[in-house]
């Protein structure tokens, strides 16, 4: 499981750290990474508007593009999904160095220069520019957690049925 939050330099060609409880994760997600020694992920990069990088372990995107296939052929659902999470994707792996390299069209994507702030998402984690995070963060989860109270319990919404 992606937990945590790390941030970390970015070099010049793309060059990343990937935070080890991560690269933990990666290398139990790739049934090729104990003799490699470089696990693989995909990073999903999705539609023009996504300010993040969601990136999956191997196992976990083979699981999730076998969900897609399940889905009915040429409904529109399939198509959004394939173009979304399958079309726009990049497949790569750890470098000797335990770095991630990112290409620069994905960093122009999502504005990263310099540095990069690493989220756990449980299944997954993101890459985002660090100042986009926070924005982000407080606008959308500072706010509705302000209305929910000081004595608001984040657990309660496990068993919240509106989704």
């Amino acid at each position: 499981m992606f937990i945590g939050e790390h941030t970390f330099k970015v070099d010049g060609k793309g060059r990343v750290s990937i935070p080890a409880d991560f690269r933990r994760e990666l290398e139990e997600g790739d049934p090729l990474a104990e003799t490699s020694g470089r696990p693989r992920m995909v990073i999903v990069y999705g539609h023009d508007a996504q300010k993040q990088l969601q990136v999956y372990t191997y196992n976990d995107y083979r699981a999730l593009a076998a969900e897609i296939a399940e889905m009915p052929r040429g409904s529109n659902k399939r198509k959004i999904m394939q173009s979304l999470v399958l079309n726009k994707a990049r497949p790569t792996e750890v470098d000797g160095d335990g770095r991630l390299v990112l290409p620069q069209a994905l960093r122009d994507k999502i504005g990263l220069d310099g540095t990069a702030y690493f989220g756990g998402m449980g299944e997954t984690f993101e890459i985002w520019k660090p100042e986009t995070f926070e924005a982000n963060n407080a606008s959308v989860t500072d706010a509705w957690l302000e209305e929910q109270g000081a004595d608001f319990d984040p657990l309660s919404l496990l068993n919240d049925e509106e989704g």
